[in-house]
């Protein structure tokens, strides 16, 4: 009997042990990620302008982005295109840096729909266009703003110039 309060009693110091240094091993983890995410916060949207959030089943062409100077260009044809594509996005602008732009776009649309879209630091989205062509001018704000497609199946050419 002896033998096994012994036993029970290492069993249960061993389990403590084991949960403080895991809890607190939690706790490390939780804390590298939390400073992680602080450090790549700021870069991470930035870093996701130019990129394909919702990839086409055929792309023919070619884009640019400056984010830094807020200016992009893009011009393919696209085919399966069903989701959302950001050309260009800055989360760090400044209210010295803020200033109209000028959007030059054309749609040519085979199939399907698509929108381009001005989201503000509030987060509001303004549909800019949704098809034919023009150009237009947005003011933009302190903070994070984007220039972005959103496609509903879209087939067709796509032609714009952010400037």
């Amino acid at each position: 009997m002896e033998f096994f309060k012994k036993k029970l009693a290492f069993l249960l110091i061993g389990i403590m042990i084991l949960s403080y240094t895991a809890c607190s091993g939690l706790e490390n983890l939780a804390d590298g990620l939390r400073s992680g995410a602080e450090q790549v916060g700021d870069n991470v949207v930035i870093g996701k302008s130019n990129a394909l959030i919702t990839p086409y089943q055929s792309f023919d062409g070619n884009r640019t982005s400056d984010n830094a100077a807020f200016l992009a260009t893009y011009d393919a044809s696209v085919s399966g295109f069903d989701g959302q594509d950001i050309l260009v996005g800055n989360t760090d602008l400044k209210g010295s840096d803020c200033r109209e732009i000028t959007i030059r776009y054309s749609f040519d649309t085979v199939s399907g729909g698509c929108r381009l879209v001005y989201t503000d630091p509030d987060l509001e989205e303004n549909v800019l266009a949704e098809n034919g062509g023009g150009s237009i001018t947005v003011q933009l704000k302190s903070g994070a703003n984007y220039i972005g497609l959103y496609g509903m199946d879209y087939k067709g050419t796509i032609q714009i110039t952010v400037e």
